[in-house]
Parts: structure tokens; sequence; C-alpha cells
């Protein structure tokens, strides 16, 4: 073996090792014997979709996909395990939401704009643009259609209300209106017990939202956490039911989240850490 081999090992190795032990620091308490979820399966995507940020359930084994700095929306197909439709519904961005609700697909940007795109596969996208009070810095990440025709928004930054770590605020969107119903707000309180098992003193690392979902049958609300890897599950009014951590190498950048009306739970990882997938998943 040559020297320029060997330093190119050495290289490797100790590159691997830092990556490991930055990795290690970063997530020292996950406790890998006491998952409270298995995988069923995995889909490694294309890396067209590296940054994926958005899925929801189409039906036929198929899904809608967006990423984060296209204005694309990408169907894939489970079954055939590819890419099998692409429609553009807007300039490059930073899209972070997806969902669907009354024949139309509704895409969350961070800044605020929620873009309204028929959903008609078939058909011309007939994009609209719909206004919020929110802006960069509340960060739109989730999106959810839900209750009476309503969409429920997730933020990553700070809550309408300012920079508040005594709890997350999850707001009520009407779609057609464009206002918020303050009076429909959800709040997660970060002074409940079960807060405490994340061993951490920052609240603002107690739920950093990246994407949220409500189960068909319960209508529970599931809150992916894409930051500090987790599932945050809480009724329609916020109450945590349940926290799944969730470990960081198998959900290295967990961003979307979406069910079947059967309940089959799918989440989708950026492809950073490894290739962009789609996991089905199954929680205790």
């Amino acid at each position: 073996m040559t020297r320029w081999a060997v330093a190119i090992v050495i290289f490797v190795l100790v590159l691997a090792g830092g990556i490991y032990t930055l990795y290690e620091r970063k997530h020292p308490d996950f406790d890998s014997e006491n998952k409270t979820y298995e995988i069923v399966k995995k889909w490694n995507i294309p890396n067209a979709l590296d940054e994926i940020s958005g899925i929801v359930w189409l039906g036929d084994y198929q899904v809608a996909c967006i990423q984060d700095e296209d204005g694309i929306l990408f169907v894939y197909d489970l079954d055939k395990e590819e890419i099998v439709k692409k429609i553009q519904f807007g300039e490059p961005g930073d899209y972070e939401g997806l969902t669907y609700l009354n024949d139309y697909f509704y895409i969350a940007r961070s800044d605020g704009k929620i873009f309204r795109m028929n959903a008609d596969l078939d058909a011309d996208p007939e994009t609209v643009i719909l206004d919020t009070p929110f802006t960069t810095k509340n960060n739109i990440e989730g999106i959810a259609g839900g209750f009476d025709d309503l969409l429920l928004i997730a933020v990553k930054g700070d809550n309408l209300e300012g920079n508040d770590d005594t709890y997350k605020a999850l707001y009520t969107y009407d779609p057609v209106k464009q206002e918020i119903y303050k009076d429909l707000e959800i709040t997660v309180d970060y002074n409940e017990e079960i807060f405490k098992r994340l061993k951490t003193d920052d609240r603002r690392e107690f739920l950093r939202p990246a994407d949220v979902a409500f189960h068909p049958e319960t209508r529970d609300i599931y809150i992916l956490d894409a930051e500090k890897p987790k599932l945050v599950i809480t009724d329609r009014y916020g109450k945590v039911k349940k926290i799944h951590e969730l470990d960081p190498a198998e959900f290295f950048q967990p961003e979307g989240i979406c069910f079947t009306p059967a309940g089959i739970i799918y989440i989708a990882n950026e492809g950073k850490g490894g290739d962009p997938n789609i996991l089905e998943v199954n929680f205790n």
C-alpha cells in the first residue's frame, strides 16, 4: 500500500471517528434497548428528494412529497419504488409542510406563505398563495388538514405571541377566510411532567416541530421533531399523551409524517447522515 493510500485510510478513519464522537455527544441519552417503536419497512428514495420536508398519503400505495428547495410536488410510488410524477407549483423556496384538504394540497413555506394547489394531478396545478400572520421568525414547518375544514399549523420558531419557553402553540387556520382562529389555538404546556424525561434544561429543545399530522381514527395530534428526534402525541387540546424518542441512527433528520386512512404511519428523513428515506413505523 502506498503512502498516499495509507494517508487516505487514516484520514477516513479519523473523520469517521470524529463524526461518531460528535454524534454520540449530541444524543448521549438515547436508550436503544428500550425503543417504543418498530420500523416495518424502509424505502431509500432518489436524491431529488434529498431535502424531503413533507409527505401526504394519496392512496394506491403512493405518497405526495415536497422538498425544501424547489417548488415541485413529487409523487412517489412505494410499490414501484420510484418517482412517477413531478408537478411544478412554485418558484424555488424553503417549502416545509404538505397536507391535503378538500380537493387541494396545501404547501407551507417557512416565511409564512401557504400555497393552495389543485389536487387533480392530471390537471393544471392552479396554485394560489394564501396570506398568514406568520413570518420567517415563526418558521412554519408543519401543516395538517383537520377539524371542520380547517388547517393546523405548527411553527418551529417563535410563537405568534413571541418567544416563550413555557409552551408551544399550534394554530388553527381557515384557508377560505385566510385567518387564524385564536379561540381554537392549541397549547402544548412545557410544565407537564412528561417533558422531564427528555433530560435537558433548555426548554426550547422540548418541542421544535418539523411536521404535524392528525391520527385518522383517534384525531390525536402527532408532532414530529427533527432536532432532538422524537414524536410527541397530544390530544386535540394539546395535552401530551406520549413522547416517543427516536434513534438518531434511524431518524437522522425526520421532516415529514403522514397517515393512511387505516392509521399506518410513514415518516420521511432528509438525506443528512445517509440516503433520504421513507419509513413505515409502528409505535407501541
